[in-house]
């Protein structure tokens, strides 16, 4: 990576640039207790557009490592290829019980 990167990104253009959908699991210990929250991640993009790295900001701990474990599911394909830079941003994950 050069010295300026990574860029940051706003929220809406890491989502828009999603090759699929991010689903993250429903946790079995929030299921009891019929659980809803959020999770706000900070996402490191690498050129290929695969996420090199996940990290905790704020939101549920309890669905805390299913959203990092959805962004970081090993996809390379999970973001298009941004050409020649690394991207920084935040991603905000949405949890309710299952119908």
């Amino acid at each position: 990576m050069s010295s300026i990167e990574p860029v940051n990104l706003p929220e809406p253009a890491a989502w828009a640039l999603l090759t699929r959908p991010v689903d993250p699991v429903y946790p079995d210990t929030a299921k009891a207790a019929g659980k809803r929250g959020s999770v706000v991640l900070q996402v490191l993009i690498g050129r290929d557009g695969a996420v090199q790295d996940a990290k905790f900001l704020q939101g549920s701990l309890v669905f805390a490592r299913a959203a990092i474990d959805a962004v970081n599911s090993g996809d390379s394909s999970l973001y298009v290829e941004w050409p020649g830079v690394a991207v920084k941003s935040l991603i905000t994950l949405n949890f309710k019980p299952p119908a």
